[in-house]
């Protein structure tokens, strides 16, 4: 690079690896809506998910075989929400700092497959 030039742009990094997202969705197989947070550790690869309203007594999930691009993309997998459901979630920044992405539930007796688009917006800790 040339003394005095511009660097190439970063790729994005937060301030920290850690960051919650918000937003309601009616997930594939549930009776009604829910305010869904996930809580994602881009480095370390690991996902939390809670839902407002759930189903079967549990409020909180694991991300089950996450997959990151570094701070853009994630792919994950949850079981039991509600209960005997498996959904695969993929979700990607929107060109802000929110996530838009795609819920997907495994296939039913009939085969259909059910989804679920949903947008999270970005959570700021006031300090």
């Amino acid at each position: 690079m040339r003394s005095g030039a511009a660097p190439a742009a970063a790729a994005r990094s937060p301030a920290t690896a850690m960051e919650n997202f918000r937003g309601e969705a009616h997930l594939p197989g549930a009776d009604h809506t829910s305010m869904i947070t996930l809580e994602i550790d881009w480095l370390n690869r690991e996902i939390n998910l809670s839902l407002s309203q759930p189903e079967g007594g549990f409020a909180e999930w694991p991300g089950l075989m996450v997959q990151t691009i570094g701070v853009e993309e994630a792919v994950f997998r949850t079981r039991g929400i509600p209960p005997r459901f498996t959904h695969w979630w993929h979700v990607a920044r929107s060109g802000t700092d929110d996530l838009w992405g795609l819920i997907i539930a495994a296939p039913d007796v009939h085969g259909d497959w059910r989804t679920c688009p949903i947008i999270l917006k970005k959570v700021i800790e006031e300090t």
